[in-house]
């Protein structure tokens, strides 16, 4: 969404217009995140986006957009949309080839993500289940909108990092579609029950106390049960907590310039910061404070 129907990432056949002539207004800044993906961030007044009809596009060019919307008036048809609540951001998720109708006749803001099929490894059936089923009651829905607002966050700040971020964000977005499209009373129960528990990993992440025995009760399973479950596509339980904790610390690393290393490491789940140290230096290459210099070169941190 742009000044524009043809820059990277939105498909030329969209009408982008205003709903108050002389009145609109639109600001738009882009990152590129590779593999034909795209984020936006999108401020504007009065604006209106959609597509009349449904489009015949061979599903590897077909574009998909995922969206957290500021709060406001604004209405989606066309596409399943969550109930909005008018104080907190909603996402939302299209197919550019499907017919849609968005307005907002005030202003508003929006941080997009487009991206193609391809990179999603999903059926186009499967893609479009999950559009249409799409609700604010997947555990992955919070994860996902935080996801993407705080990818916002760090384009600002740090955009060259963004590409780093690409595969992370590309599984999570898969797997909120993948979960969308299974909701339903015929669902594997071990499928949502990790999904379950991935949410509920997220959520505690932090927690000095989080360890399988934690997750294992908070669950009503053993541990016994709780490893046996646990899909080898995410690695060990231990591994994959880690892993998740210095995602975020990366991010932090740059949204927080100020931060120490070792005020990091305890604010993300590390006891110790030379563990932390470690384990990151192990994961990508080079130590924390090497990284955040490499990256925000303007922000050269003396901090260890």
């Amino acid at each position: 969404m742009s000044d524009t129907p043809t820059c990277a990432g939105v498909a030329p056949h969209l009408t982008i217009s205003t709903t108050h002539r002389g009145l609109d207004s639109r600001t738009t800044s882009s990152w590129t995140l590779g593999n034909g993906s795209t984020l936006m961030h999108l401020r504007y007044h009065a604006l209106a986006v959609s597509n009349a009809r449904h489009r015949n596009t061979d599903p590897r060019h077909r574009l998909l957009s995922m969206a957290v919307l500021a709060p406001g008036h604004w209405t989606l048809t066309g596409t399943t949309t969550p109930p909005q609540q008018k104080d907190r951001p909603a996402l939302v998720i299209l197919d550019q080839s499907d017919p849609f109708d968005f307005r907002d006749h005030g202003s508003g803001s929006a941080t997009i993500l487009h991206t193609t099929y391809p990179r999603l490894t999903l059926s186009p059936e499967t893609v479009h289940r999950g559009l249409h089923k799409l609700t604010a009651d997947l555990p992955l829905y919070p994860l996902m909108l935080n996801h993407l607002q705080q990818l916002g966050v760090i384009a600002t700040t740090a955009g060259n990092v963004l590409p780093d971020l690409s595969a992370s964000t590309m599984s999570l977005m898969r797997s909120l579609l993948l979960s969308a499209a299974d909701s339903s009373p015929t669902t594997d129960p071990t499928a949502t029950l990790v999904l379950t528990i991935t949410s509920y990993i997220d959520e505690h992440l932090y927690a000095p106390e989080l360890s399988a025995d934690s997750i294992a009760t908070a669950h009503n399973i053993s541990p016994r049960q709780l490893y046996k479950i646990w899909p080898d596509t995410h690695g060990s339980l231990s591994g994959y907590i880690i892993n998740r904790r210095l995602e975020q610390a990366r991010s932090t690393l740059l949204t927080h310039p100020s931060l120490s290393i070792a005020a990091i490491a305890h604010q993300h789940g590390f006891a110790q910061p030379t563990h932390f140290t470690h384990r990151f230096r192990r994961t990508y290459g080079v130590s924390p404070s090497q990284w955040r210099r490499q990256r925000l070169p303007q922000h050269a941190s003396t901090a260890s």
